[in-house]
């Protein structure tokens, strides 16, 4: 109630209890309905605030994460993640980031909370989040419990796909208030890799050895995000056959299967490093024919909307008469 309808009733009751009356009349009854009606109005409780509407969606471990909407301080425990947040717009409610996220560029502006695989979690709690952006892969299940039981909402993204990408950005755009944003870069997205699909649907297929390791050889197999990127830029993976994601092999079986193409990160080696290592190996057909590439690893390992850069690039580097040279952005070619 405000100050000046109090005022008022005060005033009222006042003039109710002191007025003169007949010696015969009794104002007795009248005063008790009036102190009833005042004490009604003094004692009406307030009404109650609406709740903040909340919004949820599932992440990848299949939990209700909800935040009332929208949330203003936001931390990503993942550089895939960091471009994302920037690519619906959203890069202003960031307030923290992990120290392997380097894109877009003023993201280095954002407090660093720690190293990708463990980070800082009194930094993190210090920096009061609303909602945290975390991968599964490679983060601690310590972490994310914890900021569970700390009722902080914890985002937990394994995108492996490229249609998982798509519904990853969905996801991010309802919880972040950036919907309609979300729909513009998806779209885009499908374009991109629509164009490249139509492109490669009717040529061979060059046989491909990705290296994500050098000293053991780890390639990218069938099961990996880097394995889908293959297949969607048309070419046929060396190790498509493999059980796991990410596995070893030795030179002997590299050779049995012949690659058409190596690729490998450039994390991995320095480019004439990279050129003198597969050297020695001049029964392959990659090394006879100079066909060994050198891939920025930021751009062909995040699983962020950029990614179409990486397709784009593989797509050249398979199928040059179809796409040109395509040796631009993030591509080395060793010689």
């Amino acid at each position: 109630m405000r100050w000046s309808e109090a005022t008022h009733i005060y005033s009222y009751a006042k003039l109710l209890f002191s007025r003169r009356t007949p010696k015969n009349f009794t104002w007795l009854p009248w005063r008790i309905c009036g102190l009833v009606a005042v004490s009604a109005i003094l004692f009406v409780p307030p009404a109650k605030a609406e709740p903040s509407p909340k919004v949820c969606v599932e992440d990848d471990l299949s939990r209700q994460v909800c935040v009332s909407a929208f949330p203003k301080r936001v931390i990503s425990l993942a550089p895939s993640l960091t471009e994302i947040v920037f690519d619906l717009g959203a890069g202003h409610t960031l307030v923290g980031r992990t120290a392997r996220c380097n894109e877009p560029p003023e993201v280095l502006k954002i407090q660093d909370i720690g190293a990708y695989m463990n980070p800082d979690l009194e930094r993190i709690i210090a920096l009061r989040p609303d909602l945290v952006l975390s991968p599964e892969s490679g983060m601690r299940k310590e972490v994310v419990d914890r900021l569970t039981d700390l009722g902080i909402p914890t985002f937990v993204d394994n995108s492996r796909t490229l249609d998982e990408i798509v519904y990853l950005l969905s996801r991010l755009g309802t919880i972040l208030g950036r919907e309609s944003d979300a729909k513009t870069v998806a779209q885009q997205f499908r374009q991109r890799r629509q164009a490249v699909r139509e492109r490669v649907d009717h040529v061979s297929k060059p046989l491909i050895l990705f290296a994500v390791g050098i000293r053991p050889l780890v390639l990218a197999g069938g099961r990996s995000f880097i394995g889908s990127l293959i297949r969607e830029a048309g070419g046929t993976n060396v190790a498509e056959d493999a059980t796991i994601p990410y596995p070893k092999f030795n030179m002997e079986e590299v050779a049995k299967r012949d690659p058409d193409i190596i690729i490998v990160l450039n994390k991995e080696c320095r480019e004439d490093e990279c050129f003198n290592e597969w050297q020695k190996h001049q029964a392959l057909s990659a090394v006879r024919n100079n066909q060994i590439y050198q891939l920025d690893a930021d751009l062909v390992a995040r699983a962020s909307a950029r990614i179409m850069d990486a397709l784009e690039q593989l797509a050249a580097i398979f199928h040059p008469k179809v796409f040109g040279s395509g040796l631009s952005v993030g591509v080395n070619r060793t010689k």
